[in-house]
């Protein structure tokens, strides 16, 4: 059918996801507004992404919340009272894939890439397909698509009022990657080391976010700081922490949720990869800005690092090193000048400062990465 032709009044959209790839779709609402402005569109997910899409995505007008308890006939009762003309699913599931079997609605459903190379598909691109054959248009830009500002205008001084810190921008550090992909989060020192180069080198506040389960590991980064940053790990709802995400001039982050509702709020971000392909799950937009460390992993697509163990960074993550870090952190923030140095520039490479005892130890990490075989044994 020819897609010029076809209207839609009631739009369902089918996706009870994880944020990282709830985020990662809200392209698809937007481009649905752009295609068919009158049109009411109803996304179907997760209680928990509520305030996210409902509140800070000026696409979608009303929100379901999706009990995963509820059965089969349950679901598609639930979804016949809505009576709506075209139903995206974004699933990726057989649950989706039938709801709307033996009805009249228009359905088209997500076909997820399974091309696990690094030149595969982005997860935005792929999510995009699904709508293109009734979508002639497509917004210029897919991001930002979430709009937290009025949240941030609020929240922002207050918390900074409540750690007892002064005013200033913010950078921000999402250490914690969940307790399902540990293998994908970086170095503890790494981070260490990173926000006392931020607090001592620039005037912007490290605010460390991510879930409850990161908390602890973000308090000992603070504590291994000074007490200087601000840990707001499992303290705030998602549309909050997308109102600080917002706020921040830049992101650091492994392959998790707050990366990508930086990207959606329109934050630059700097992400740290080894056991995911950007390609598929980068940051999207901010490709230039990834340190990718995938060609050295052997456990990719793995649940944790074969080398390191459960629990614990991916070895391939450790191959990601200070000095890199902070290049992709200068370039952007370039607008910003550091504070005059307090260390000695002698046996600083050119346009980093590090601490005498950070410098010896990247020589000595360097020295022994150099004596590694360059093929690895089976075991």
């Amino acid at each position: 059918m020819d897609s010029s032709a076809q209207s839609f009044a009631n739009i369902v959209i089918f996706h009870p996801a994880a944020i990282g790839d709830a985020v990662l779709a809200t392209p698809v609402a937007a481009t649905l507004r752009l295609n068919y402005p009158g049109a009411k569109i109803t996304y179907w997910s997760h209680a928990s992404l509520r305030p996210l899409l409902l509140g800070l995505c000026p696409s979608i007008d009303e929100f379901i919340d999706f009990h995963k308890e509820l059965g089969f006939f349950e679901l598609r009762k639930q979804l016949l009272a809505i009576q709506p003309d075209l139903f995206i699913d974004l699933s990726n599931s057989f649950r989706g894939e039938f709801l709307t079997s033996f009805t009249k609605i228009k359905a088209l459903h997500y076909d997820k890439s399974d091309s696990n190379t690094p030149s595969q598909q982005h997860a935005v691109g792929n999510f995009m397909e699904t709508i293109r054959e009734i979508s002639p248009e497509t917004p210029p830009r897919l991001f930002p698509t979430l709009y937290p500002d009025a949240i941030a205008e609020k929240l922002v001084p207050q918390l900074v009022a409540a750690h007892n810190l002064p005013y200033g921008p913010l950078i921000g550090l999402v250490p914690g990657v969940g307790h399902l992909r540990p293998h994908r989060g970086w170095i503890f020192d790494g981070w260490v080391y990173l926000a006392r180069y931020i607090l001592d080198e620039y005037k912007h506040i490290p605010v460390l976010i991510g879930g409850p389960e990161d908390f602890e590991l973000a308090q000992r980064i603070n504590m291994e700081a000074g007490s200087r940053c601000i840990n707001l790990c499992g303290q705030l709802q998602l549309d909050e922490t997308a109102a600080i995400l917002k706020c921040c001039d830049v992101v650091i982050s492994g392959d998790t949720g707050p990366a990508h509702i930086a990207v959606a709020v329109g934050t630059p971000v700097i992400g740290l990869y080894g056991p995911t392909y950007p390609a598929r799950s980068g940051p999207y937009g901010n490709f230039d800005q990834i340190l990718d460390q995938n060609q050295a992993c052997q456990c990719i697509g793995a649940k944790f690092c074969q080398l390191t163990g459960p629990g614990q960074p991916g070895e391939c993550m450790g191959k990601i090193v200070l000095p890199e870090v902070l290049a992709k952190v200068r370039q952007a923030i370039a607008a910003e000048s550091p504070s005059a140095s307090r260390h000695d520039l002698s046996d600083s490479p050119p346009g980093v400062l590090f601490e005498p005892e950070v410098m010896r130890a990247m020589e000595e990490f360097e020295f022994m990465r150099s004596q590694r075989p360059t093929e690895v044994d089976e075991a």
